[in-house]
């Protein structure tokens, strides 16, 4: 225990010293206080880690392509050479080391195979750290999201909402200020799309990788394992793995959400007979990829759950942000339709399992998007966006979250 401590701290040095050097001058230092910080840091170290051991790895597969004595190997040591899968590189190594006799007294030939082994052994601790990393901070995220349902908090109230809006309608009325346009309080539908979409863009971009580090992850332990019953499958993992790494490159997010909607429907949205109907490798693989994510504790549609709620809360805490700070009722038509999908949002809150709160919820969030579609605003997107979230959190779904919100909280 005391070895492997010694080795992992050894190597935890020596990787961070490398990833101060290469990131600083174009990352910015992430702050101590950064939510995320042990994740982003782990995960900065692995992929130092596995640059630095690919450029050893295919150095001495080099070394060993010069050398007459493994000639029989050429095709091989130059295929391992071209892959990115470090695994495959050090197990070739590790074959034709083995195929040859090298007496005791070779300590070349035993510090390669010790360092292979090293090399095993640090791949799983860093591993094993950053899945650690990755699930407490998922849980996190789940036990805030949760604690709503615990002991729902209202939102702050804009000091006129504690007069009745009959009496302020009353007393305008007697005013005839409502009358006078002048005081109508507008907004403008685009502008106001432009600005939400600016306030989520990170944060619900963010929602999203962190749904694909997990597919990424599970598919990476996939392909980096030895199963020889997938060998067929390999070409398909390997392309579905580029897939998710386009999609965490991607910057924009309504972009990024476009492409993970279509990826889930061609990959992860196989119903019973579907895959009764699907060869038996495309099944087989399947059923790998369901029985990794259930050795790893996850439940993606769950989770797939929780980020749509998650999205939804994060929407509607700017949307209120951004109405106009004056009484509703000096509200044109538009600021009355935003500040009434507001209020049946917040209704729907209180009381999950209304399929009549969320349907009128739901029903007048569909109204406004056709209404940018029908108007062509540039900024509908944001619109869609919501719409299609809402549509996963209904108040059926609800009750799987909650069920799981017992087991966190």
């Amino acid at each position: 225990m005391f070895e492997c401590s010694l080795i992992l701290c050894l190597c935890l040095a020596w990787v961070v010293v490398d990833v101060a050097v290469a990131m600083a001058a174009v990352d910015p230092l992430l702050p101590l206080n950064a939510k995320d910080f042990q994740l982003e840091l782990l995960r900065g170290m692995a992929e130092q880690a596995e640059r630095r051991v690919e450029m050893s790895l295919n150095d001495f597969l080099a070394q060993m392509e010069a050398n007459p004595r493994f000639s029989n190997y050429t095709a091989e040591l130059s295929a391992a050479r071209a892959t990115k899968i470090l695994p495959q590189k050090v197990t070739l190594i590790k074959q034709v080391i083995d195929a040859h006799h090298h007496p005791d007294t070779n300590l070349e030939h035993t510090s390669v195979l010790r360092n292979l082994v090293f090399l095993n052994r640090l791949k799983s601790m860093i591993t094993a750290a950053v899945d650690a990393s990755a699930l407490e901070m998922r849980q996190l995220r789940f036990h805030r999201l949760c604690q709503q349902f615990d002991r729902p908090v209202p939102r702050p109230r804009r000091p006129h909402h504690l007069i009745n809006d009959q009496t302020v309608g009353a007393a305008l009325e007697q005013l005839n200020l409502t009358r006078s346009e002048g005081n109508i309080t507008s907004i403008d539908l685009n502008q106001f799309g432009q600005q939400l979409y600016d306030r989520v863009k990170l944060s619900g971009a963010e929602i999203i990788d962190n749904y694909l580090l997990i597919l990424r992850d599970v598919l990476q332990y996939i392909i980096e394992g030895e199963h020889e019953d997938l060998a067929d499958s390999t070409p398909k993992l390997d392309d579905m793995l580029q897939q998710l790494n386009d999609m965490l490159a991607t910057h924009d997010f309504f972009e990024k959400r476009q492409k993970v909607y279509a990826y889930l429907e061609r990959h992860l949205t196989t119903d019973y007979e579907q895959l009764r109907e699907t060869a038996s490798a495309e099944q087989h693989l399947t059923e790998k990829l369901l029985e990794q994510m259930k050795a790893k504790g996850l439940d993606l549609f769950v989770t797939f759950l929780f980020s749509n709620f998650e999205f939804l809360e994060l929407v509607h805490e700017q949307w209120s942000l951004l109405l106009p700070q004056t009484p509703s009722l000096l509200y044109d038509d538009t600021s009355r339709q935003l500040y009434d999908l507001q209020q049946l949002y917040e209704i729907f809150k209180l009381d999950t399992e209304s399929e009549a709160k969320y349907d009128a919820y739901a029903a007048a969030l569909r109204q406004l998007h056709e209404r940018t579609v029908e108007q062509g605003q540039r900024n509908r997107h944001i619109f869609e966006l919501l719409c299609n979230a809402a549509q996963n959190v209904g108040s059926v779904t609800f009750n799987m979250i909650k069920a799981k919100c017992q087991d966190l909280l």
